[in-house]
Order: C-alpha cells, then structure tokens, then sequence
C-alpha cells in the first residue's frame, strides 16, 4: 500500500513534530529567582543545584556558569541557602535540567 501525496506529508510532519519534542536544548533565555540547594563545584566554572519557590522549569536544575559571569560573589563564596538570580542561556531537555547560565547574580 502506498500513501497518497497529502498523507505523506502528514506521517512526515507528525514524525517531525514528534522528534522536535525529544531530548536536545532549549536555547530560550530564561531568568529565574531562587536559592544554592548545593555547590557542586566551587571554581571556574561554578556549578550549583537551583532550588526555586514557587517551583518553575529550572527547580533543581544543575547551573553552570563561569567566575567572570557571577557578580555579588567569587565563586568560592557561594553557598548553600545564598539567594541568586540566574540567566540561562541553554538547558538540555534532561531531567534535573543541566543548564548554562550567562549571568548569575547573587543577592544572599
């Protein structure tokens, strides 16, 4: 059985639509308020857990960001419960998130 030209272009664009919703990165710039649940890695670059209230697509998302993008703080002085307003550039789709911050700001 073959498809009709109009029915191939529809399996087409529901399998296209189907793979776009898989996985990858979301390159959207996102700015979110919220708190250092744990520093992971405390150099260059950072990593931390943000935790956010109420909870948003970046709670417990694992935030990397580099020294000369943090302000408020040097990254040895971040920690637990420090209030911090994170601009990502790019998360992946994973779950906890894994995301690149281009501008971190802590408030504590």
């Amino acid at each position: 059985m073959t498809l009709r030209t109009p029915a191939k272009y529809l399996a087409v664009l529901a399998i296209a639509v189907a793979l776009a919703g898989c996985g990858g990165n979301k390159n959207d710039a996102t700015s979110q308020a919220g708190t250092v649940s744990s520093v992971q890695e405390s150099g260059d670059p950072l990593v931390f857990v943000l935790s956010t209230e109420p909870q948003s697509n970046l709670n417990n998302a694992i935030i990397t960001v580099a020294a000369r993008d943090l302000e408020g703080a040097k990254p040895e002085e971040v920690q637990r419960g420090d209030a911090v307003k994170v601009t990502v550039s790019m998360c992946t789709s994973s779950i906890p998130a894994q995301c690149t911050a281009t501008h971190v700001e802590v408030t504590k």
